[in-house]
């Protein structure tokens, strides 16, 4: 929702921006519109348009970069639970009680990072209390040949890992796009369409295309943060690495 507010308000300020030109355009007296005028605006516009440009590169670069690293999380984590469990089935019967331990902890973490319509999401808190109560089973284990001794040392060294990539995941749930850098950017393309809209006719045309241009802009910028934030909201990391864990788990 927030990012949706986001790029109303985006829209807002952009479209204002434009017919805050149209009707300074009109009020204006003449000779502050005239050729000269408009070219030495034109010219730091331009500046302007090329800095917006860079800061909605570079904001894009961040999202992108963020979005790939929870997507490689994600299904990191789905791998190494799968691998756990491949171990303890190996492991044998004594390894029950652990396998029971990480099938509720991948239902839970399923449930925290794509919650069901209508039902809460997990808090992180619980599902990394499960996940130390599979470290703690897979730690009780008293193995009994040379096989089940390399199989719980394995399965000790993923559980750390998985824990290791969970609190990754955790700390990248934040945003990467710092705010000052959106602020800005909106303001300097309030300027720009405030700059388009004060040399341009007032007509239904003009208006129509000033209006469809902020809502394209706007638009872009309320992707970037969707893609910036991608476990909630309209861009989300594909859960398919996840549910598939979870089916191979249960078996």
């Amino acid at each position: 929702m927030i990012h949706l507010v986001t790029g109303l308000i985006s829209f807002a300020a952009i479209f204002a921006g434009a017919l805050i030109g149209l009707f300074a355009r009109r009020r204006l007296p003449g000779h502050h519109l005239s050729s000269e005028t408009q070219s030495a605006i034109t010219v730091s516009v331009a500046v302007l348009g090329t800095l917006s440009a860079l800061v909605l590169g570079l904001m894009i670069t961040a999202a992108n970069s963020s979005f790939s690293a929870r997507s490689d999380e994600v299904r990191e984590l789905s791998l190494q639970a799968i691998r756990m469990d491949r171990n303890l089935r190996r492991y044998g019967p004594d390894a029950a009680e652990a396998r029971a331990s990480l099938r509720i902890w991948a239902v839970a973490k399923l449930q925290q990072l794509f919650p069901d319509k209508g039902k809460p999401p997990v808090p992180p808190e619980t599902t990394i209390i499960m996940l130390e109560n599979v470290q703690d089973a897979v730690v009780a284990l008293t193995p009994q040949n040379e096989k089940q001794r390399y199989l719980r040392t394995l399965c000790l060294t993923l559980s750390s890992t998985m824990i290791q990539a969970r609190w990754g995941l955790e700390q990248r749930m934040g945003h990467s796009i710092p705010v000052p850098f959106l602020v800005l950017l909106i303001f300097w393309l309030t300027i720009v369409f405030a700059s388009f809209g004060l040399f341009a006719p007032v007509n239904p045309t003009v208006i129509v295309a000033l209006f469809l241009c902020s809502v394209a802009v706007s638009g872009g910028i309320y992707l970037i943060e969707e893609l910036d934030n991608p476990l909630s909201g309209f861009i989300q990391v594909p859960s398919d690495s996840m549910r598939k864990a979870l089916v191979e788990i249960s078996q």
